[in-house]
């Protein structure tokens, strides 16, 4: 079936039920508590996930500021690029170098791989120039091209242009697609390199001969012929902590079933503080964090979301295997049902960790709340719809993964139906609290002041987030609380415009004004190179 004929179904669906729930809700408003199971659903997951977030909080006595590491690790930074600006890609990377450690004999690279040669709006030169002729120190002597490098996921073959150099006082690789296939693309490439590389296979049908064994030398002559055993994983525009990196490491290397970590994303002081976008959105990443997905590494120990911006993966079958790369870098068909489409190009990170928790469900993954980076936000209407869209999209169609797909533990098959169920409702709910609220105040009963407080438990969660993240409270405990208020009176006003406007475009499979180029050609495509390594 076409997209646009699917996108108006799912449209007319929603209208449909939505309508007939809020018409029949208003015309029987006394008779609210028919309605009460659809209306307590959310609140009902929430309230649950904040009691056992505080129990844990109670009677867990592991200490996790004694959690350390024993051993040194091999560890790679991946930074994928695009679009981003000189300063971006600088503060990236410096935050990287000025990493603390607690073992001298840790070895560290970083990868970057730029996708495509591509002029980000407002920059000078395109990334790849920016990246060779002046943040690298015009490193272009430096250069290898491979020919027919690698397969994309629409089979199609890419060349690439690898330099090999140190920034500061760390060694980098960085290589540069010559087409732009997006960043899913660019880390399940690095992901096989590093798991062929110790795994020790440089012959395979998705990747040319010639990269695998000119990688591999190259890793060999860094690690000493030693495995890798991390991968660290970032945004070009991300600002690490400096003890970012430690706290995600102590974290993995605590529990052997631990393949995934992720840290907290805080908002970058460049975001203006008085701005109303920074003030809601500060809130709302706390809570986001802090909520569901602390319940997760808590007490289920499946986060099914790691941040690209700050996620550390171990390299093992689970996480880069021929298999759950296979799955996770599949390009739909043209007729394939339109929520593929979107797991295609939305929520990549989330649908990396859905596709695994179902395979493999033995393995954990968590979060450490002091592994923090500094992120920009977007700060004007279209960039937060856009992202928005992408965000809520992506999010709720790998929850509908996640409700059918085998492996999932039933609190978590659970947690995802009602937030599909909720967002699929959230015309109807919003309504519905508005009347809800009008009649506590006109005519309140005892089953209303019970259903106030299940609502207000996750409330209370937020006035307490400081509690959780001790390095937060004492910088800005004041701001914090002003963003809360602030977002608790526009979150469900807000979040049923996104609604709107994510359905409206559901079709649309692209970044958006978030990805912005100046132009969709790519820059420049000659191979112009040193030396030439071609397929064999």
């Amino acid at each position: 079936m076409e997209i646009i004929k699917q996108k108006y179904i799912i449209i007319s669906i929603l209208l449909l039920v939505n309508t007939l729930l809020s018409t029949t809700f208003i015309i029987y408003e006394d008779k609210w508590y028919v309605y009460l199971f659809i209306l307590s659903l959310a609140s009902l997951i929430n309230s649950t996930n904040v009691l056992l977030i505080y129990l844990n909080k109670i009677f867990n006595k592991i200490d996790e500021s004694l959690i350390y590491r024993t051993e040194p690790s091999n560890i790679i930074y991946l930074v994928p690029c695009y679009n981003e600006s000189k300063e971006e890609l600088i503060e990236t990377l410096d935050s990287i170098n000025n990493q603390i450690s607690t073992q001298e004999l840790d070895k560290k690279l970083i990868i970057i791989i730029c996708d495509g040669k591509v002029k980000g709006s407002g920059n000078n030169l395109s990334t790849d120039k920016l990246l060779t002729q002046e943040i690298l120190n015009n490193i272009n002597e430096n250069k290898t091209t491979i020919i027919n490098a690698y397969k994309s996921w629409d089979n199609q073959y890419n060349n690439i242009d690898i330099y090999v150099g140190k920034y500061k006082k760390i060694d980098y690789i960085l290589l540069i697609k010559e087409k732009n296939i997006g960043k899913r693309d660019s880390l399940v490439l690095i992901r096989r390199l590093l798991y062929y590389y110790n795994k020790n296979i440089i012959n395979n049908k998705y990747i040319n001969y010639n990269l695998l064994y000119y990688f591999n030398e190259i890793l060999k002559n860094k690690y000493n012929d030693e495995i890798i055993d991390y991968i660290i994983g970032t945004d070009a525009d991300t600002i690490f902590e400096k003890s970012c990196s430690e706290e995600l490491l102590k974290t993995i290397y605590y529990n052997p079933k631990t393949v995934g970590v992720v840290g907290f994303v805080d908002i970058s002081q460049e975001c203006s503080s008085i701005s109303l976008f920074t003030l809601y959105q500060t809130a709302e990443y706390y809570y986001a964090q802090c909520l569901r997905r602390l319940q997760q590494s808590l007490i289920t120990h499946k986060v099914n979301c790691l941040s690209g911006c700050v996620q550390i993966l171990k390299i093992c079958e689970e996480t880069c295997g021929d298999y759950i790369l296979n799955k996770f870098n599949y390009l739909p068909p043209e007729n394939a049902n339109i929520f593929d489409h979107i797991r295609s190009y939305a929520s990549e990170d989330r649908n990396h960790v859905c596709i695994m928790l179902s395979e493999f469900p033995y393995v954990e993954t968590r979060q450490n709340l002091n592994a923090i980076v500094y992120t920009k936000i977007p700060m004007s209407y279209n960039i937060f719809l856009s992202q928005r869209r992408r965000w809520s999209l992506g999010a709720i169609c790998n929850d509908i993964l996640m409700i059918y797909k085998p492996g999932i533990i039933f609190y978590e098959r659970l947690s995802a139906l009602i937030n599909v169920i909720t967002y699929a409702l959230s015309p109807f709910i919003f309504i519905a609290t508005i009347y809800f609220i009008k009649s506590i105040i006109k005519n309140s009963s005892l089953l209303m002041i019970y259903l106030s407080i299940l609502i207000l438990i996750p409330v209370f969660l937020g006035i307490t987030i400081p509690i959780f993240i001790k390095q937060m409270i004492v910088k800005k405990a004041f701001y914090y609380y002003l963003s809360y208020s602030i977002y608790l009176s526009l979150s469900s006003l807000i979040n049923l415009v996104i609604y709107l406007y994510a359905l409206i475009n559901i079709d649309i499979f692209k970044w958006g004004k978030t990805r912005s180029i100046e132009n969709n050609n790519q820059v420049n495509n000659n191979v112009d190179n040193n030396t030439i390594i071609t397929i064999v």
